[in-house]
């Protein structure tokens, strides 16, 4: 009797391990692509002087770099295809801006909705990237981003610290 008590607790202790590493496991996607994207809107903001007018100062030029346009709709664009599963994007999904002008797109099985917010031009730009997903399907969204600003150079910085809302819910 005691053995089976010992290996019921056992195999509820690793069978909560077990849950936690695959939960851990997908949350990496998110950590992992929203860097990319962060990352990418950093690359596109620091090359964006070569969209403006030639023979322009180098002040002004600066001035007007930006940020990729906003994601009209997230991909997925249902958060419930996300909603304790993955959901398979296509090609057509990420062919647009913002995510072609970042160079982004996911090939596997996703976990998260994923959007790029913009906002402003030189000094003022801000872009911030979001990945947000319900990994057991209780209506609980765990939320990553990430924000993206020039410093006082008007070179584009990613923020130090990533913004974590119920990470493993």
């Amino acid at each position: 009797m005691n053995f089976f008590a010992l290996a019921a607790i056992l195999t509820a202790i690793g069978m909560y391990a077990l849950a936690r590493y695959v939960r851990h496991g997908k949350t990496a996607e998110a950590r992992e692509s929203v860097t990319r994207l962060a990352t990418g809107a950093v690359d596109y903001y620091n090359r964006s002087d070569a969209t403006q007018p030639s023979g322009a100062s180098p002040q002004a030029v600066h001035a007007m770099r930006h940020f990729p346009p906003s994601s009209r709709v997230p991909v997925p664009e249902d958060p419930l295809n996300v909603r304790g599963r993955k959901y398979q994007s296509n090609s057509m999904d990420w062919a647009v801006s913002p995510w072609q002008d970042l160079r982004f797109s996911i090939v596997q099985p996703q976990c998260y909705q994923y959007s790029f917010e913009a906002q402003g031009s030189g000094a003022s730009a801000k872009a911030q990237v979001i990945a947000e997903g319900d990994l057991d399907g209780d209506g609980t969204r765990s939320r990553y981003a990430l924000v993206i600003a020039p410093d006082e150079s008007l070179t584009a910085q990613v923020a130090p610290e990533m913004d974590r809302t119920d990470p493993e819910e």
